[in-house]
């Protein structure tokens, strides 16, 4: 016991640094009182020389000084007068000390041509400020843009100059532009533009009360800058500027500092602290036998759970080929941009449209909620994953947080088939009857691939076959009807087509429901896509009002050729073949119609060799419109 009592007093040793370390950090210079010199309120960041060193921040420019009720801000070996301080703003106006609001005779004595003032802070923005440009002549300057001054320079330089005129000009200027006989003095820069005064030529009063004004300078983003440098974070807090290091969860572990690993573990070690505290007090209350029962129930326990995360690797690790990724709640928020572009709604739930960070579009299905366990969810997404075929969409990655759960699949350019057999609801260019032919040839082999997987379908419809840049067929959806009950409020609510749904799921006296069930969807789906609902005409005065399947059946039977629409010899043959393997494959009882394998054959082989099906109704079905 000797050794629990001291990894105890270890880990109460480091939660107490942890403690005075956050308590350090929370420290400032709240209890500070301000100072004053003069009219000028000096306070946090600034302090005067003689206060004390917390009181003020810690670089050495925020030190001001006060000589005869004046505020100085020293800059290396010079002094600048400060005229204001505007704490709201982070601003402080200073001005050159030669300068006296009082006197017009007084000049400037240093030049902002010298940026040593700037150190630790920064111009207030260069669109308002002004830059006046002392220039002497040795000869009269006419030119309006110069107005006379008193002389500013050095008298030892014209000292065999009869007379020196002096003159100031806000106009930019360069050597080139100088009037003759003129040279420069020295430049002088204010916050207020020349244009504040009213405009039109300034009169060299003004021009020194705008000297007199000064320059505004900004600490805000000089400490700022000093703080992201260090990777600590600049914010504000009461009106103050703040510089801390946090400690942020998508940082990794290993990347943290000394600071953000103790924060982290503190949980942990305070957890730890307070069991080996109370296994110390158990033990002097309770002895040796109970802390033996509470370490062997403690161990059980732990042999018993299973973490989550280890039965998703668990079923993962089994995947040869393609695993998908497992995302966070988070990368999924990021990947649809918060879930901006909605591109699709279903019983399953909403389809947004996303992008990978390496830059491929993607299409993000929010699932609603079900009863299926987080295992079962699990084992759906290893089972779909392992299903590669070129007709079934590409599963790239998932998300299981909570309650939770997404599905991210390969993006489709041209969007479901629906957009395109029915003309009245879309303004998508038509497809050709060889294409319609091709999407039904490679559905039909994506369902025989779910059926070889041992998946079941059973929610064929135009909507969840999506088409590519080359109109290829591709199935989505596949297998998800297994994660919902019948009970399931989603499925009660969801939109589905009822004529795309087998009879046996209706009535169970019909059979069982099996890979059949697919076969009598694709059946119904096929027939649409051959009819492009106003491509045949079963609303004729011959035909009457019929069930449309039962109009088609009589029009084979009877040996009448369908009408289709701009289309040749060899698309007419298409048109009936799909219609035959259609009525095949809608059937009344699931042991009449073919398996998904001997539909393939059936369209893959010549029209010719197709027997006509049995009259798939034979009066289970009323008829009724098309």
């Amino acid at each position: 016991m000797s050794k629990m009592r001291f990894w105890f007093s270890v880990l109460t040793t480091l939660i107490l640094v942890l403690c005075c370390t956050k308590g350090c950090r929370a420290q400032n210079s709240s209890a500070c009182i301000p100072s004053s010199c003069g009219d000028i309120e000096i306070r946090y960041p600034f302090r005067l020389r003689d206060d004390p060193t917390n009181c003020g921040h810690w670089d050495p420019v925020f030190v001001l000084e006060c000589q005869g009720n004046r505020t100085l801000l020293r800059s290396n070996s010079r002094r600048y007068h400060v005229q204001a301080i505007t704490y709201n703003n982070f601003l402080i106006r200073v001005s050159d000390p030669g300068l006296d609001s009082k006197n017009y005779s007084s000049c400037p004595i240093y030049s902002s041509f010298d940026f040593s003032i700037y150190s630790g802070y920064m111009l207030l923005g260069y669109t308002n400020t002004t830059i006046f440009k002392f220039l002497n002549c040795l000869s009269p300057v006419t030119n309006p843009s110069y107005v006379e001054s008193p002389f500013c320079g050095n008298k030892s330089a014209f000292s065999n100059t009869s007379r020196v005129h002096s003159y100031v000009t806000a106009r930019s200027i360069s050597v080139s532009d100088l009037e003759d006989s003129c040279t420069f003095d020295m430049s002088a820069e204010v916050s207020l533009p020349a244009s504040s005064s009213g405009g039109g030529n300034l009169s060299y009063s003004q021009i020194h009360d705008m000297l007199a004004y000064g320059i505004e300078l900004s600490w805000y983003r000089a400490m700022c800058t000093s703080c992201e440098e260090s990777k600590r974070t600049c914010f504000l807090e009461d009106s103050r500027i703040q510089c801390r290091r946090f400690c942020y969860e998508s940082t990794p572990l290993s990347e943290r500092d000394f600071g953000c690993k103790l924060e982290y573990y503190a949980p942990y070690l305070l957890l730890a602290a307070v069991v080996i505290g109370g296994l110390i007090g158990l033990r002097l209350v309770f002895g040796i036998p109970f802390i033996i029962g509470f370490l062997v129930h403690k161990r059980k326990m732990r042999r018993s759970s299973t973490n989550k995360s280890e039965i998703i690797e668990e079923i993962l690790k089994q995947q040869i080929h393609h695993v998908p990724i497992n995302y966070t709640y988070s990368e999924i928020k990021k990947m649809t941009r918060n879930f901006k572009a909605k591109i699709g709604e279903g019983a399953y739930g909403t389809v947004f449209k996303g992008n990978l960070r390496s830059g491929p579009p993607v299409a993000v299905k929010m699932l609603v909620s079900s009863s299926a366990s987080d295992t079962e969810f699990i084992t759906y997404v290893s089972k779909i994953s392992r299903t590669s075929h070129e007709n079934i969409v590409r599963l790239i990655g998932f998300c299981i947080e909570g309650k939770k759960r997404a599905l991210v699949h390969e993006f489709m350019q041209h969007g479901s088939l629906e957009n395109y057999i029915f003309s009245q609801k879309t303004t998508s260019p038509s497809l050709s009857y060889k294409d319609i032919f091709k999407i039904s040839l490679g559905t039909a082999r994506g369902i025989k691939s779910l059926h070889d997987n041992n998946i079941l379908h059973l929610r064929i419809k135009p909507e969840n076959i999506l088409l590519d840049q080359d109109h290829n067929p591709k199935i989505s959806d596949s297998g998800l009807q297994n994660l919902y009950s019948s009970n399931d409020q989603s499925l009660k609510t969801g939109r589905y087509k009822t004529g795309f749904l087998p009879p046996e799921m209706f009535y169970k006296n019909i059979g069982e429901v099996s890979c059949k069930a697919d076969v009598y969807s694709y059946g119904m789906l096929v027939q649409e896509m051959a009819a492009r609902t106003q491509a045949l005409n079963p609303y004729s005065e011959k035909s009457g009002k019929m069930y449309f399947p039962r109009w088609i059946y009589k029009q084979l039977s009877e040996g009448k050729e369908l009408e289709i629409r701009e289309g040749d010899e060899e698309e007419r043959k298409m048109v009936k073949k799909m219609m035959m393997v259609g009525l095949w494959c809608i059937q009344i009882r699931p042991g009449d119609r073919p398996l998904m394998s001997e539909v393939v054959a059936m369209l893959q082989g010549g029209v010719q060799l197709l027997k006509m099906p049995p009259m798939p109704f034979q009066g289970a079905m009323e008829d009724q419109s098309f």
